[in-house]
């Protein structure tokens, strides 16, 4: 029988693995109310995450891949555009 975890499954992880990190970086950002900065960090990472789905073959791709590629790099796309788009959009309150 072979093994469950090899060295291959365990490198198809690391996209995921950077794509998490990152986002954890982002709430960090939202629970120091620094939530503009958070939530554009986090589309950043789906951004990134997007172009990772659209670049890396479906082995390498890991848990980045939920549907067809296109489904994924559209929906990680859309994230993308939104999240930053009110990170920005949203005015600093005047102090």
């Amino acid at each position: 029988m072979p093994p469950l975890v090899t060295r291959q499954r365990v490198i198809a992880q690391v996209p995921y693995l950077a794509i998490g990190l990152i986002v954890a970086a982002g709430l960090v950002l939202v629970s120091f109310e620094y939530w503009r900065r958070g939530v554009v960090t986090i589309g950043g990472a789906m951004g990134l995450a997007g172009l990772l789905r659209l670049l890396l073959p479906a082995r390498r791709a890991g848990l980045l891949s939920v549907r067809s590629r296109g489904f994924d790099v559209a929906a990680y796309g859309f994230l993308a555009v939104a999240l930053i788009g009110i990170g920005l959009a949203i005015p600093a309150p005047v102090v």
